[in-house]
């Protein structure tokens, strides 16, 4: 890894799904749990001073909190990795033919490669200058198309390589082109074995492809979001591409990366991992159908190789170079990669680049009566998969219309719906599935169809949980369709029981922007109240819970000069009809809006304040970061650490739960805390600090309730939350343990409907005084 290569910039982005965090493997809040014993941490929260600022305490720099984020992330290698070698099933081709060839082709060059080393290493010995040429033209060890003068190139590149152990014995470019030449010397036999093969189809070979290692070593590919720099991309290409490395290998191209050090101590190891995440997540969001992906470590001469599945990322038993063994495994990988149906890349079928109209074409699933399949165009993206694991939500603005020409590239299709695409949690039976979201959207537009009270709502057009052919099979793709071919121990880790995931498919009717296009607050007020009111509206006339508020969750609705709020995506959404017990201690929603309850998984029953919590969250943090120019939100976003807020998204969950405990103890907390904190230099922001402490006062001191309802002290002493906040196991759940009556979040949830439409009130009187709102000199920030 080069000195070059820098840390990744923290942009500001507040996205981080709460599935990401729930899951047992990569989430955004790595730290382990504090082990401090219960009475301090529990006294730390209760001895807080509510008129103290916590901001002075918080400048925490960009460097630290990289390096924190980096030694997290490198932690997971120990504590979270799975490693399992029936991975390398996956990729083994499922078409039989195939599979056959492939077995023959790794054959021929795993020895061809023994015999070549080999006598390289004998010429050595004997001093003799004689190039090393083509093995015997035995069934093992048939002609490569390689010349003499090339193969002599690749074996000499390779060969110091293949002899490392704990340290490879050279620079960090000899090892890129030590690892490059044996890629190409694979890659070779492929290219020869395809195409001197008459037993298989020309159009099971068209499928086939090419491996080939990019040009460019320890670089920044494009479409980068920072300045992290990769140390060999791989990409694909046509069977009968020349076998050179690649120029051009931007992040939409590849298929994997390498991260390689040149040796391997656990250090090197742990940071290889760490480093190789980090280039996954960048291939997610920059790939609009990329299901899951692969990436290689390669530490002195010990290769690996991962899996970056949704929930979960597995790795092979490493590979070790300097011996035979080893070598056949990488060999046998990569004739695997080049000869295997394409969606056992990663790759999704139903998503097609057309060149010559220059736009995608996407298949959309119908689970209706005819089960049918709607073609729709496109030709952007508005919500990239930017996340490592999760549901790697993707939504594109689309039309049901085929282009009849090539467009400009700068010209983007007129889109007349929204396709979301993501892998939900679900049930591995579609008809027993109570958390679809195509069901939910078609509930709530049974109900709302027609309606005159001008409520907002999602409009599904078609949905349905995603399939493609491969070959004769028709395959739903699931999270265990996904792992075909490995062993039922790993099957049951990585998609069993509540990891089970279907990849789903959205088309709605309503088009939209994401909520950091509001210009002011006025229209920022206008958006969130829009979709409060649709919330509520939902929550009573279909009894459905949305659980997930967040700055994702609502899109911008202009027409016509007048701008309205939307809220999307019910994912996490439950039936409040259904007494589902195990609803109280799920963690949904997005870290930094995360409801209290949520973040701790307590056991009060989760109700619409949670929302309205989030919601509130939601005002605060686009109230301290701005409004305006990208250029403006930047610099607010500048200084944002130096802010209480930031303890919201930044640390560990525990962490982030004692910062919401403290910021809403009081009104003077809150108040003195985050509100005083808000962007100053936002028009408006007067009136928006206001809003937020009246949500406040609606939420947490609602004057229609006692003293005991306010605040959040004696929540600490709930046995659930007490457990969480000093990293001890949750009570088991059984009737005799039922919430602590002294923690105000119980007792405020028990009047959930009374505050829930106080806190809209409080929305809708501000939507209408904001035409009364005085225009006030802005101040610098």
């Amino acid at each position: 890894m080069s000195k070059r290569k820098a840390q990744r910039r923290d942009d500001g982005k507040s996205s981080r799904s709460s599935e990401d965090t729930s899951d047992a493997v990569i989430n955004d809040s790595f730290s382990p749990k504090p082990k401090e014993k219960k009475s301090k941490r529990v006294k730390k929260i209760q001895q807080q001073d509510s008129t103290s600022d916590a901001s002075s305490n918080l400048a925490i720099s960009y460097e630290k909190l990289t390096m924190e984020r980096n030694a997290e992330m490198a932690a997971l290698y120990n504590e979270d990795r799975i490693v399992n070698n029936s991975i390398h099933g996956i990729i083994r081709p499922a078409d039989a033919e195939l599979g056959c060839l492939a077995r023959v082709i790794a054959d021929r060059a795993a020895r061809d490669m023994e015999y070549q080393l080999g006598k390289a290493k004998s010429c050595d010995k004997e001093n003799d200058a004689v190039s090393p040429k083509s093995g015997p033209k035995t069934r093992g060890q048939r002609a490569h198309g390689i010349d003499d003068s090339q193969l002599k190139t690749l074996i000499d590149k390779m060969r110091k390589w293949t002899e490392s152990k704990e340290k490879y014995d050279g620079s960090e470019k000899k090892m890129y082109g030590a690892i490059k030449s044996f890629i190409l010397y694979v890659s070779h036999f492929v290219k020869q074995s395809l195409s001197a093969s008459d037993d298989i189809s020309a159009e099971a070979k068209r499928g086939c492809r090419l491996i080939l290692p990019s040009l460019a070593e320890d670089f920044k590919p494009s479409g980068a979001d920072d300045r992290t720099r990769i140390d060999i991309g791989l990409i694909d290409q046509k069977p009968t591409a020349s076998i050179e490395p690649h120029v051009g290998a931007g992040y939409k191209r590849l298929r994997a990366v390498i991260e390689a050090k040149l040796a391997k101590t656990p250090k090197d190891l742990r940071e290889a991992f760490a480093q190789l995440c980090k280039y996954t997540r960048q291939m997610f969001a920059e790939q609009y159908g990329l299901r899951f992906a692969f990436g290689f470590t390669i530490c002195a001469g010990e290769v690996c190789l991962y899996h970056f599945g949704n929930s979960k990322i597995v790795a092979s038993a490493p590979m070790d170079i300097a011996t035979r063994e080893g070598r056949c495994s990488f060999i046998e990988l990569i004739v695997n990669m080049s000869l295997c149906d394409i969606s056992q890349l990663g790759r999704d079928p139903t998503m097609r680049f057309l060149s010559k109209l220059s736009c995608w074409q996407i298949d959309c699933p119908d689970d209706g009566e005819d089960g049918a399949t709607k073609q729709y165009y496109f030709s952007n993206i508005i919500c990239s998969a930017d996340r490592l694991l999760g549901r790697h939500t993707r939504c594109f603005p689309a039309t049901d219309m085929r282009p009849i020409k090539k467009r400009e590239k700068a010209e983007p299709l007129k889109a007349t719906v929204v396709i979301k695409d993501a892998f939900a949690f679900a049930k591995p039976n579609a008809s027993e599935d109570d958390r679809d979201e195509v069901k939910t959207l078609k509930r709530i537009r049974g109900e709302f169809e027609g309606d005159k009270s001008g409520i907002m709502y999602p409009k599904i057009v078609v949905g349905g949980r995603v399939r493609f052919k491969r070959g004769d099979k028709t395959i739903e793709d699931t999270t265990s369709t996904m792992y075909e071919g490995v062993d039922d121990e790993l099957l049951e880790k990585v998609s069993g029981g509540a990891l089970f995931r279907a990849h789903r498919r959205i088309v709605l009717a309503s088009i939209g922007e994401p909520l950091r296009t509001v210009g002011s607050v006025k229209e920022f007020v206008t958006v969130i109240c829009d979709a409060m009111e649709s919330h509520h509206a939902i929550v009573e006339r279909c009894q459905i819970l949305h659980r997930d508020i967040s700055d994702n969750n609502i899109l911008v609705v202009r027409s016509n000069d007048a701008v309205r709020g939307l809220l999307i995506d019910f994912d996490c959404a439950i039936d409040k009809s259904k007494d589902r017990g195990d609803v109280r201690h799920e963690m949904t929603g997005t870290l930094p809006f995360m409801s209290f309850n949520n973040i701790s998984s307590s056991n009060v029953k989760r109700t619409s304040l949670d929302d309205c919590e989030s919601m509130l969250y939601l005002l605060c943090w686009y109230a301290t970061i701005g409004f305006g120019s990208k250029d403006e939100r930047n610099e607010a976003k500048a200084a944002f650490r130096k802010k209480a807020i930031a303890r919201w998204r930044d640390g560990d969950m525990v962490s982030i739960a004692e910062a919401k405990l403290s910021h809403l103890r009081s009104s003077d907390n809150f108040e003195l805390d985050i509100v005083r904190k808000f962007d100053k230099a936002a028009e408006h922001s007067k009136q928006l600090a206001q809003l937020a402490l009246d949500l406040y006062k609606a939420l947490f001191a609602n004057g229609n309730l006692g003293a005991e309802y306010h605040g959040t002290r004696g929540a600490e002493d709930d046995s659930y939350v007490a457990a969480f906040l000093n990293g001890q196991p949750r009570p088991a759940a059984t009737s005799s343990n039922s919430p602590n009556t002294g923690n105000p979040f119980e007792m405020r949830s028990q009047e959930w409907e009374v505050i829930s439409r106080d806190f809209l009130d409080v929305l809708a009187r501000a939507k209408e005084d904001m035409v009364n709102w005085v225009d006030a000199p802005q101040q610098p920030r």
